[in-house]
């Protein structure tokens, strides 16, 4: 796959107050370019200790009522999704899980069996749906408020 233009005059791109440029929509190209990572396993997902929105208030989330995470996501073919302000739906019908440990939980019980990038998907306001699953019943949703997509060589170290 073609490295994404990172460019920070693409429309459906914001800029913080510290100028890092993140996706937060998805138009029909760009949709046309991630769908083609459909079909992936999941490598190794991390969560952040820290979120870039509590960086940006100066503020502390308490793990066990949080409901949205920063978290990045690698993908068998040497890509990952840095994934910001998102949200763990167990299903199209349900609110968000919401603490560190029941997401947690959910993804490593999908990556106990591998988990795959099931499906691409967009919400009313063009916003990111991630579809992760384990290629059969077993699907979480994840809605992502923003996102960079970059290449990786190695994984991290646990």
């Amino acid at each position: 796959m073609d490295q994404l233009d990172m460019d920070n005059s693409t429309p459906n791109m914001n800029s913080n107050s510290n100028g890092a440029s993140l996706y937060t929509t998805v138009d029909d190209d760009l949709y046309d370019e991630i769908s083609e990572l459909v079909g992936q396993r999941i490598v190794y997902v991390g969560f952040w200790d820290d979120s870039l929105a509590d960086a940006m208030e100066q503020t502390e989330s308490n793990p066990v009522e949080q409901n949205a995470f920063d978290l990045d996501l690698y993908l068998e073919d040497g890509v990952y999704f840095e994934l910001y302000g998102t949200f763990f739906y167990p299903d199209l019908d349900s609110e968000p899980l919401v603490g560190l440990e029941p997401v947690s939980q959910r993804i490593g019980d999908l990556g106990q069996s591998g988990m795959w990038l099931e499906e691409i998907a967009v919400d009313e306001s063009d916003a990111l749906i991630l579809v992760l699953g384990d290629q059969g019943t077993t699907k979480i949703y994840l809605a992502v408020e923003g996102w960079l997509l970059e290449e990786w060589d190695e994984l991290p170290e646990e």
